[in-house]
């Protein structure tokens, strides 16, 4: 009577050591490691829970991650049984799976390609932009109706898209006609999408506004959380 009693006691405890194995294992950080120029090819395509293509698995164990939007999706950089290069951080889980977030791709069967922005292209350094003399060539509204902005044709170069924010409406409605010459200085940042179409117009945040005789300053410019600001209409050089 005793002996089986017994015999199930040691095969309890046998059979804890793979759980305490696992513990152990579930707290082990991953094995990270940066991976550069690796070849290979796309076994097929990974999906988010979207239903849009999320990454591209390479081989039978490694999936690649993009950290950015991809201007045409991810599924235009590749398709199964396309060679491809890639370079990122590679994570190995206890499986033997490996992740890798994507520094940059290569499609060595269509051409394709992708390189994950830097820091400093994540936080474009501004660029002062005028003061610069030109014209209205077209008003821009808000979803209420109101002001935001306007298209400037330049006395020289290209048109730009100038922000003014939604507060600065009610002064600006009055002066700001199609045709209307003014001055403009403000600040320009490149455009943080990658996406951008060959009508994308060059934005500039505007700080101040010239019409005349009348300065109008936009305090905080438009585009730091502050719409326009409270504006203040003064004579030159005196806001």
């Amino acid at each position: 009577m005793n002996q089986p009693i017994l015999l199930s006691a040691v095969i309890l405890l046998a059979g804890t050591v793979p759980a305490w194995a696992q513990a152990r294992d579930a707290n082990t950080p991953p094995n990270t490691t940066t991976v550069t120029n690796v070849s290979g090819v796309i076994s097929q395509v990974n999906y988010g829970t979207d239903g849009q293509v999320q990454g591209f698995l390479i081989g039978a164990n490694v999936l690649l991650s993009f950290p950015t939007t991809i201007c045409g999706g991810i599924n235009s950089l590749g398709t199964a049984a396309n060679n491809i290069t890639y370079s990122g951080t590679e994570v190995t889980a206890s499986s033997g799976f490996k992740s890798v977030v994507v520094s940059s791709f290569k499609n060595a069967t269509t051409g394709a390609s992708y390189t994950a922005p830097t820091s400093s292209t994540m936080m474009p350094a501004t660029t002062t932009y005028g003061p610069t003399s030109g014209s209205v060539k077209q008003l821009n509204y808000a979803n209420d109706g109101s002001i935001d902005g306007f298209v400037f044709t330049p006395s020289s170069g290209s048109p730009v898209f100038v922000s003014t924010g939604e507060r600065a409406s009610s002064t600006l409605a009055p002066l700001l006609k199609v045709g209307t010459g003014l001055s403009v200085t403000g600040t320009t940042s490149p455009g943080m999408s990658g996406c951008a179409s060959t009508d994308t117009l060059e934005s500039v945040n505007a700080t101040s506004l010239t019409i005349g005789s009348t300065t109008i300053v936009i305090a905080g410019g438009p585009g730091y959380g502050n719409p326009g600001g409270p504006i203040f209409p003064g004579p030159v050089g005196r806001p």
